[in-house]
């Protein structure tokens, strides 16, 4: 009995020592179990002794530790294990070789240490003070033993700075490029735009084209007089006998081409000779295009104001685009006549291009022309170019042209005066007339018009007279306008409205309509008591009003004092020439 219990008790014990702890082993299932000898004596025969011996198999949770090589930033190590939870270290997967920590540490190597030369900084590069650096690893040292180590940004040395060279810029002139400001440096010869070489720029950079050819035509006016620009707006010449079948009875107070004289050219005439302008614009509505199918209205009026020899420039209203010639004709003939300044590009519109105002070589101010497009009654024969526009305002591409145009030019001329031609007015036009109390309502302005010219509040710089509302306003949200403002656009010059040819300054700019120069479609008149009246005819005792808008520029293209010039000088107005 007494064998037995001594025989459960070695059972129990071995099955304690299964594992060195609680977890599952990992240890290799070919590991070989260790024996435990256990010895049983029983008192009653002292020489009689029984020796049990019972096979155990101790187990360890091993991790397996990989071998890695020692270099000079580490120690490495043996290929060993390491029991989890009796946390003891062993040589084999078995878990039979124990070994100590220490004896699983591969020694860290020395540095192989070699000497680099320093270079000096320059007015371009950072130096580097002389070190030292291992060969093996990337570690920076102060000394030959490799005992300090140091970081890169110890070792730089500031660069130098640059001896620089101050070049005042040459503003271009005619054809001839210019130089904008720059400094060199003495001792690296670079160019720079600052005088402590933060940017760098090439010769390119610096260079500025001659203004001349960044405009498509150039006005040149001697030194000795200011220039005078002149606007006149809405010929709209109207043949009758050339009215298409509808249109018959609404010609007929306008009567036909033997009246151009009386109703349009007379005036002209006597407009342009009195003010003897350098530059004629014309902004829009040039004729009526429904009433000249056949185009002979426009050639008329082409040859008359070539007669004057003087260059004009005009742009398309919302009706020049009616002629069954069609717009890309109307534009051969601008284009081919002598003295017309006008240019046709693939953009929206019609015929956008840039004149400039120069004296002695420099520009001073630069008209961009501009079709405002919107001729909701365009034939045919306009529309198949595919860039002929039937909504008012100006495209994106007609945008960009402009604002790339501008800056370029302002890069070579920067005291350069912007200012803008076209025919259909944007929304900001009643902003600018709200000071003399413009609403924007056909009724209210027909049965209130504004005469600035008898205003009490009347501004210097202001004069003209409203009688209606605006037709087809574009821009409502002054995106574009607000675009032409950061240009540096200082005036802006429309027509298509006959009865206002009012002139004001808002924010700066100078927002102008064109004073009608025909008696064709509606215009203006003057009864014998100064009231001003509208209509298609001039009713007995009273004058029609007809002329144009002279702007005078000074010798910087500044605008000064410009004003209507009135034939027959109605209201004594007219400044003596």
């Amino acid at each position: 009995m007494r064998k037995i219990l001594l025989l459960i008790m070695a059972i129990s014990l071995s099955l304690a020592l299964v594992c060195c702890g609680e977890e599952e082993s990992t240890s290799s299932p070919d590991s070989t179990p260790e024996s435990i000898t256990i010895s049983v004596s029983e008192s009653e025969s002292e020489s009689e002794s029984e020796s049990l011996s019972v096979s155990v198999a101790e187990k360890h949770n091993l991790t397996h530790v990989p071998y890695r090589d020692a270099n000079c930033r580490r120690a490495g190590n043996i290929d060993y294990w390491q029991c989890k939870d009796c946390d003891k270290y062993f040589s084999d997967s078995a878990g039979k070789t124990e070994i100590t920590k220490a004896d699983t540490v591969i020694a860290q190597l020395a540095h192989t240490v070699y000497f680099v030369e320093g270079e000096d900084s320059t007015c371009e590069e950072e130096g580097i003070l002389s070190h030292y650096a291992c060969e093996t690893c990337p570690t920076l040292f102060s000394d030959d033993k490799g005992a300090n180590r140091i970081n890169e940004k110890d070792l730089t040395v500031a660069k130098k700075p640059h001896e620089m060279i101050h070049n005042a810029g040459v503003l271009a002139k005619g054809n001839e490029n210019g130089k904008l400001e720059h400094w060199q440096c003495d001792i690296c010869k670079n160019l720079y735009a600052d005088d402590v070489g933060d940017e760098k720029i090439e010769e390119s950079d610096i260079i500025t084209p001659g203004p001349f050819t960044l405009v498509d035509f150039v006005v040149e006016v001697p030194t000795d007089r200011n220039p005078v620009v002149l606007q006149l707006s809405d010929t709209q010449i109207i043949y009758a006998e050339n009215a298409r079948p509808g249109r018959d009875g609404v010609s007929k107070s306008w009567s036909g081409s033997d009246k151009k004289e009386e109703r349009c050219y007379k005036y002209l005439t006597e407009t342009i000779n009195a003010t003897n302008p350098d530059l004629i614009i014309i902004t829009g509505d040039i004729v009526y295009g429904e009433f000249d199918d056949t185009g002979v209205a426009l050639l008329y009026l082409i040859e008359f104001m070539e007669s004057f020899n003087i260059p004009w420039a005009p742009v398309f209203g919302n009706h020049d685009n009616e002629s069954a010639m069609g717009v890309d004709w109307q534009c051969e003939q601008f284009e081919k006549a002598e003295n017309c300044l006008f240019k046709q590009r693939e953009l929206t519109g019609n015929g956008n291009y840039s004149v400039g105002i120069a004296q002695g070589g420099y520009i001073t101010r630069t008209f961009y022309m501009l079709d405002s497009n919107g001729c909701g009654n365009a034939h045919a024969n306009s529309l198949a170019n595919k860039h002929t526009r039937t909504s008012q305002g100006f495209a994106s591409d007609q945008i960009e042209w402009y604002t790339d145009a501008i800056i370029k030019l302002k890069k070579s001329a920067p005291s350069v005066k912007i200012s803008f031609a076209y025919h259909i007015q944007q929304a900001v036009f009643a902003k600018a007339y709200e000071k003399y109390g413009f609403v924007q309502d056909e009724a209210t302005m027909k049965a209130n018009p504004i005469n600035i010219d008898k205003h009490p509040n009347k501004a210097d710089t202001d004069f003209g007279y409203i009688g209606r509302a605006m037709k087809g306003p574009w821009d409502t949200n002054f995106v574009v306008f607000n675009g032409m403002v950061a240009l540096g656009v200082d005036s802006i010059f429309v027509g298509h409205e006959h009865c206002n040819n009012a002139s004001v300054v808002y924010q700066g700019i100078r927002f102008q309509y064109g004073q009608k120069s025909s008696e064709y479609d509606r215009y203006n008149c003057v009864k014998s008591d100064g009231t001003i009246i509208s209509g298609d005819s001039t009713p007995a005792g009273a004058t029609s009003l007809m002329g144009g808008t002279v702007i005078p520029l000074d010798e910087s293209g500044t605008i000064v004092n410009p004003y209507v010039y009135y034939c027959g000088d109605v209201f004594g107005t007219n400044p003596t020439v």
